[in-house]
């Protein structure tokens, strides 16, 4: 269907397919022009503060835990300062923890991210949006040759 500009149904056909989208944005952080944190590394860095746990806060967002580690490795050497600390220890006292870089990164993009939203509503990714840039597709396997593997565990985690 071709729009005319000077056919008087036009903007009447326009505002009503207008009316159906929907404005989206994104929000990172860049240094010297290299791409280093974006809304979902914003959300695990949230997840971590939560949690106390990069594996909680992937599992949180729906990201594997490879994904999430790479992710703020890339992230850590763009900014040149570590996001997460290791807390040694044995059960609940192990884990990560945030950085005083990793909180200003989150108040940051937090704070653009929520003067964005109320200006013009939520608009950022939704989380499943998110989780889809830290799954592994089934075609992007099969193209590679790999087939999927059934977890000997219920909830996927492989380490036990």
């Amino acid at each position: 269907m071709t729009l005319r500009a000077d056919a008087p149904e036009s903007s009447e056909v326009a505002r009503a397919l207008l009316a159906s989208a929907v404005v989206k944005t994104k929000i990172w952080v860049e240094r010297n022009g290299r791409f280093a944190v974006g809304d979902g590394g914003l959300r695990l860095l949230l997840g971590i503060l939560q949690h106390g746990s990069l594996l909680a806060a992937a599992r949180e967002i729906g990201w594997s835990y490879r994904h999430a580690w790479g992710y703020l490795r890339r992230a850590e050497a763009v900014l040149g300062a570590p996001l997460t600390e290791a807390r040694p220890g044995k059960g609940t006292a192990r884990g990560t923890s945030l950085t005083e870089m990793g909180r200003l990164v989150i108040e940051r993009l937090a704070e653009v991210r929520n003067r964005i939203d109320d200006a013009v509503g939520a608009s950022g990714p939704t989380a499943a949006d998110v989780a889809a840039r830290g799954r592994r597709s089934a075609r992007g396997e099969a193209a590679r040759g790999k087939t999927s593997r059934i977890s000997r565990y219920r909830d996927g985690d492989w380490r036990r």
